[in-house]
């Protein structure tokens, strides 16, 4: 029945511009990098996050040995807030939010920062450039039935 629902919802969108490969390449580039980041995080601190102990330590909010922000080289800062960890590049306003679920894959899908990742990368920008979250996560809904991309749960 979802299938159908969304299927209904996106048939008038395959007869306008939205190149699905082009968002299918945005969420590989998206969970790639958000993966090096995280473990850049878990290197600067010593910590292997492929190792359980090690990761909760790096996004425990009681270790005080880790500041929930900070900078994590020359080109990038960091910041844990909620269930995420956002990635901000000082120099191209660049963003990477990675949902802190199912390590040390980081490969959930949340629309609204995927659309920011987008809008924050020139290869991107003019793909989502008058695009909400909403339509985007029926694109991201589409990918996954099609089995372009797979879902990870969080």
């Amino acid at each position: 029945m979802i299938k159908k629902w969304i299927h209904n919802l996106l048939k008038k969108e395959e007869s306008s511009d939205i190149n699905l490969d082009i968002f299918q390449e945005a969420i590989i580039d998206y969970r790639q990098e958000g993966k090096e980041l995280m473990f850049k995080l878990g290197e600067k601190f010593g910590l292997n996050i492929e190792i359980k102990e090690d990761y909760e330590k790096l996004i425990s909010r009681g270790n005080k040995s880790i500041p929930r922000r900070g900078e994590l080289s020359k080109r990038w800062n960091y910041s844990f807030h909620g269930g995420e960890c956002g990635f901000y590049n000082k120099k191209y306003q660049k963003q990477v939010e990675v949902v802190l679920t199912n390590p040390p894959e980081f490969g959930h899908i949340d629309s609204w920062f995927l659309l920011s990742y987008m809008q924050s990368v020139d290869k991107y920008k003019s793909e989502v450039s008058e695009m909400d979250w909403q339509k985007l996560k029926l694109i991201v809904e589409k990918l996954y039935l099609n089995g372009k991309i797979n879902k990870v749960i969080e």
